[in-house]
């Protein structure tokens, strides 16, 4: 069934399931994933992750609405659902910091990715703007589980750049 596809193809499966609303087809890339003994982690981040930010850019730019949001987050529990059981799925912390500029700045692309978060089963944590990101990184205990060396690099992004938001953060 799954014989020869690469962990690429894997991946560009798992992202085609999100932007195509097809939840057998998450369901599929996520169990030929585990079959073929690839890491979920990939398909989690290249796969569904990326397809959902493109989802969330059309969106932004006016080409999706709420309820495509809605319906590629459907497809992507799909897929997820298939990693319960895994030990390294389990692993993953389900937290999600959103960082408020200021309750007048807040917007609808804010709310809408709080919902879609909370829809998915994160814990959203909202950071008021006069809490710096790393009192938040430091309390939280999924930063407890990564490298020393991650830790430094995350600090010294945050270092060179003071104004920096979670979002920004994590595209780095």
């Amino acid at each position: 069934m799954s014989q020869g596809k690469t962990i690429t193809q894997l991946i560009d499966e798992a992202k085609r399931s999100i932007l195509d609303f097809d939840e057998k087809g998450a369901e599929k890339a996520a169990n030929e994933a585990l079959e073929l003994g690839y890491d979920i982690n990939e398909i989690i981040d290249k796969g569904f992750l990326e397809g959902m930010k493109a989802i969330g850019d059309m969106f932004e730019e006016g080409n999706a609405c709420l309820l495509h949001i809605f319906a590629a987050a459907d497809s992507m529990d799909a897929g997820l659902a298939v990693f319960e059981d895994c030990e390294e799925y389990n692993k993953l912390s389900k937290n999600m910091a959103i960082e408020l500029v200021s309750e007048g700045q807040r917007d609808e692309k804010i709310d809408v990715l709080e919902t879609m978060f909370r829809i998915n089963g994160y814990d959203v944590v909202e950071i008021p703007d006069n809490v710096p990101i790393v009192d938040f990184l430091e309390k939280d205990e999924a930063f407890d589980n990564i490298s020393d060396s991650c830790k430094e690099e995350i600090m010294a992004k945050i270092a060179a750049n003071p104004g920096i938001t979670t979002f920004q953060l994590s595209e780095m």
